[in-house]
Formats: structure tokens, C-alpha cells, sequence
């Protein structure tokens, strides 16, 4: 049964046990040097938030805490739900397709539908104007056609046959923030059509190897083989941090652009390429309690890995947020 996977008690152990549970792929790390973290003589005195999985501060290349929880340990790869679209994001960037492109040009599958007209710059930055709802009336359908619930009647059979059935919505591309996963698994499609290899194999070879990864991480993967990059990426405490030293290093305008949103009340301050600007922080988040938040000026990292037992929680929260003002400044 999948109704239940990522939901609290079970999301314990499934989050690192993802290929367990459904279908994925292996993104591999290459052969070349891994990014060695420095470690502190001794840990901070912290107490974890609850429902923590995993948890790593570094500062300055060195890993100053490092703790794990639940079920995970340093070999585990854990489910990074939207944390997955700021990989593709940095993985769209070092591609270099063009922001501009329609993304019909790629993915013509989706003509005539909400996506018709939108460019690769709308999808970067969910500005598409679609009327697909990121609520559990719509997601528990596409959950369905990711593999990630059990099958619903009358709902398409992967993501490719779900996108062009996305309808248009009553503003124009381009001039709202509107939140949908369904986006980024589109500009996964685009990202490897442009690269014509397997998404997967384009974040090994321009992303994974960049970041000087440790270990080979998991991306899932639809009933057809498309990548459910929407929230489907797992990989390890250490190189979650090693991602967040990558874009500490570099200025790629992550989480730059302004939210304009006048619906729907959303607590950061701007997203650009599928990375949100937050407490001070350039954020990747992830429902149930996933986060990379990086302050390059700091050039200082804080991952936390969970399992919440609900898709969000105001309190817990509210303390991830603690945290990262006070230990990322």
C-alpha cells in the first residue's frame, strides 16, 4: 500500500528507504575527488528539533555538527522532497538552457494546454500560469501518477501523459508566483530532452560530480521512467551539505526575485530557479521537514533532514527558522 508512506509513523523508516517503496534510479557520484568536510574537535551543544533525522552545520568547509535520528545514518539516503527542485534548478543553470526557450520547443507534448506559451525562465521561477492547486484534492491524484499513491481511477498513468491535461489559468505567464509541483517535473523533462540523456545521468555529470559528492544518490522515477524530480531526490546528510557549499561558493541568483502572490500569504522574501530567499538564508525546502538553508556571506550551511508526521507544521517550523537565524549569521 502507498496511501500511507509519507505520512508519520511509517515516513520514519520509508524516507530512508525510498527504493523500497518505489520506483527509482541511481544517480552516481563519477570517480572524481569528494569535497572532504573538515570536523570540529568536538559537537555544538544542540538539542535537535524533534522528528530530526539528520543534522549538519558547517562553516568555512568544516563540519562543526553533524548528528543523526530515527532511522538514518550516515550512509542513508533521505527523501528530500522539494529540496529536489533546487537540485534541478542548479542542474537547469549548469545545462545552460535557455531561460527564454518556450518550453513547447522541448516538451511538445504540452501544446495547447496551460503550459502553452510558458517559457523555461516561468518554470524556473513558478511563474507558469496554470490552474493546477498544490492541495491534497489535486496532489493525492498526482501523487497517483508518480507512483507515489495507489493507482486512482481515471487518472492519467505517468507524468507525461498528467501535464497536458493542466489547464490554462486566468492571469498571465510570467506575472504571478504560483507554487506547482508539476512544474518542475516539466522542466526535468526539458532539462534532459536538452541535454538527450536521462535526467538522472545529466545531474551526475553536471551537478553530483561538481559538488564532489561522497555516495551515489536515488532520484525516483514514474510508471513510464520519468523522473519525479518534483520531490523525489535522495542522498546523504553530508552531501545535502555539499550542495549547499556549492552554491555558498557561487552567485547563480538563487531565491532573487520578488513573490508576487496576492492569493496566497507565503512567509519568504523571493524565489528565482527554484530556490527560495528566507530568514536571511537561500533556502531549498521540502514539506515534512526538509531544509538546506545557506548564507553565503557566512559561507556557513545548516541541513536538517526529517520525517514530521504532517506535510507542514506551523511549530516546527517556527523552529527550523529559529535555528536558522541564529546559526547561520
Amino acid at each position: 500500500m502507498l496511501d500511507d508512506w509519507q505520512i508519520g509513523p511509517r515516513n520514519r523508516w520509508a524516507y530512508v528507504h525510498v527504493g523500497e517503496v518505489v520506483e527509482t534510479t541511481m544517480v552516481t557520484r563519477g570517480d572524481g575527488p569528494v569535497t572532504e568536510l573538515a570536523r570540529a574537535e568536538a559537537p555544538l551543544a544542540l538539542e535537535l528539533p524533534p522528528y530530526t533525522d539528520g543534522f549538519a552545520l558547517v562553516r568555512d568547509g568544516v563540519l562543526l555538527h553533524e548528528a543523526y535520528g530515527g532511522e538514518m545514518g550516515e550512509t542513508s539516503r533521505h527523501l528530500s522532497q522539494s529540496v529536489a527542485k533546487s537540485v534541478l534548478g542548479l542542474t537547469t543553470l549548469l545545462v545552460g538552457v535557455d531561460p527564454q526557450a518556450p518550453v513547447t520547443d522541448f516538451v511538445p507534448e504540452v501544446a495547447g494546454s496551460g503550459y502553452d506559451g510558458a517559457t523555461v525562465r516561468h518554470l524556473l521561477d513558478m511563474t507558469a500560469a496554470v490552474d493546477f492547486v498544490e492541495d491534497y484534492e489535486h496532489f493525492v491524484r498526482y501523487d497517483a501518477v508518480c507512483g507515489w499513491h495507489d493507482p486512482i481511477d481515471g487518472a492519467p498513468g505517468s507524468i507525461l501523459e498528467f501535464l497536458p491535461t493542466i489547464g490554462k489559468a486566468d492571469w498571465a505567464h510570467g506575472t504571478r508566483f504560483h507554487y506547482a509541483s508539476p512544474n518542475t517535473d516539466l522542466l526535468g523533462l526539458v532539462v534532459q530532452r536538452a541535454a538527450r540523456k536521462p535526467l538522472a545521468s545529466v545531474i551526475a555529470d553536471v551537478l553530483w560530480s561538481a559538488i564532489g559528492a561522497e555516495r551515489d544518490a536515488e532520484l525516483a522515477v514514474d510508471p513510464r521512467g520519468t523522473a519525479v524530480i518534483s520531490g523525489g531526490f535522495c542522498a546523504t546528510l553530508r552531501d545535502y551539505a555539499r550542495l549547499g557549499i556549492f552554491v555558498a561558493e557561487r552567485d547563480m541568483n538563487l531565491g532573487t526575485q520578488p513573490i508576487q502572490d496576492p492569493t496566497v500569504p507565503v512567509s519568504a522574501q523571493g524565489y528565482a530557479n527554484q530556490w527560495w530567499r528566507r530568514d536571511g538564508a537561500i533556502c531549498a525546502r521540502g514539506i515534512h521537514g526538509q531544509l538546506v538553508a545557506v548564507n553565503p556571506d557566512a559561507r556557513t550551511v545548516l541541513t536538517i533532514l526529517s520525517s514530521w508526521p504532517t506535510a507542514v507544521d506551523a511549530k516546527l517550523d517556527a523552529g527550523q527558522r529559529v535555528l536558522v537565524r541564529k546559526l547561520t549569521r
